[in-house]
């Protein structure tokens, strides 16, 4: 398995990826590649994409926020998703903001996984998914020194 920074060339197989598993409207992983300020990752494992995360440079607030995590169902539990959380940090820290802040849903496996990865909770929002309050969106922040 290799973790590397996505290349334009990638978009089209996150959009499938994307279409197939998150349902997101509107998201464009060629614009997104494009845009300097971000930053994406992909796992592969036999040239094929098996996960990926990406970050984004907030300037206003000198922050990167989360783009996405994900893993094919058929390759978790082999420490991918560790893999592009250490990524993710790495990225940020180049960027040289003061933190990395993501959003996981409460009943999703990328919580503990942020946590155990040295993030900590920052906030919450029970009407981010839908208004019955069923799941909520937890927001944490991996937060860097300022010698860093």
């Amino acid at each position: 398995m290799n973790i590397r920074i996505a290349k334009i060339k990638d978009s089209a197989q996150l959009d499938l990826l994307n279409e197939k598993y998150f349902h997101e409207q509107g998201r464009d992983y060629k614009e997104i590649l494009s845009d300097p300020d971000n930053e994406m990752y992909i796992a592969e494992e036999n040239d094929k994409i098996v996960g990926f995360s990406g970050i984004t440079k907030q300037t206003w607030n000198n922050t990167a926020s989360g783009i996405n995590i994900f893993v094919h169902p058929d390759h978790r539990r082999k420490g991918i998703g560790k893999n592009l959380v250490e990524a993710m940090i790495e990225g940020a820290k180049k960027m040289k903001v003061r933190s990395l802040i993501v959003e996981a849903p409460s009943k999703s496996s990328a919580l503990p996984l942020f946590l155990s990865s040295g993030f900590r909770k920052c906030g919450y929002n029970d009407r981010y998914y839908s208004n019955t309050g069923e799941e909520s969106a937890i927001f944490l922040s991996f937060d860097f020194s300022e010698d860093e």
